[in-house]
């Protein structure tokens, strides 16, 4: 075979294995959405997926690993969105505070894994390096934003406290009972928005 063949053949066996990796984050998603993740096993994941249980640890040797991977692709998309809009001439703390907990109420299995690993799920130190660099981005987006309301003596502690606020309200409210999906997303985008009212305010220091 020629060097080209051969690259070829290596990138279509590269998309094939990408391709069946997303079916399996797929799968595992569709089943976080109807219960709690940490109930889901890999024999139901593998079935929701189309493939052996073999398949699934010949990607992850842990479904920690599986649900870390999910985590790095929705904390990817909600840091891009968080970054579009502040580059936005007029973007807001409310604007900011809105999409985060918009995002997380209509990507829960997400949030569930985000905050598996922040209450201490078993990480590998480079796994648990990644989680802080991607913290990190999110802290400084709010950081940002929060300068633009006005002085803010300590800006870092800041953001962290704003950060516990809007994570506070999706544990207070993400599952209500009673309430529906639409009923829960219009009630926790008003309380986000409420909390930028306050940290907008908040004197200095």
């Amino acid at each position: 075979m020629t060097t080209s063949t051969l690259r070829g053949l290596a990138a279509l066996r590269e998309n094939e294995r990408d391709a069946r990796r997303t079916l399996i984050m797929d799968a595992a998603c569709s089943l976080f959405a109807k219960k709690d993740f940490k109930q889901v096993t890999v024999r139901e994941i593998a079935k929701q997926a189309g493939v052996g249980v073999g398949t699934i640890y010949n990607y992850y040797a842990s479904l920690d690993e599986l649900f870390f991977d999910i985590f790095l692709k929705h904390a990817s998309d909600i840091q891009q969105r968080l970054y579009s809009q502040a580059q936005q001439k007029n973007a807001t703390l409310h604007d900011l505070c809105a999409l985060y907990v918009e995002y997380l109420c209509t990507h829960i299995p997400f949030y569930q894994i985000m905050s598996h690993f922040m209450l201490g799920g078993d990480l590998m130190p480079a796994a648990t390096e990644k989680l802080n660099h991607i913290m990190r981005q999110l802290m400084d987006h709010l950081e940002d934003t929060l300068k633009k309301t006005g002085p803010c003596e300590d800006s870092r502690i800041t953001a962290h406290a704003l950060f516990a606020a809007l994570n506070g309200i999706m544990i207070s409210y993400a599952r209500y009972p009673g309430r529906n999906d639409d009923e829960i997303l219009a009630h926790t985008r008003r309380l986000a928005l409420r909390m930028a009212d306050i940290f907008a305010k908040a004197p200095a220091g």
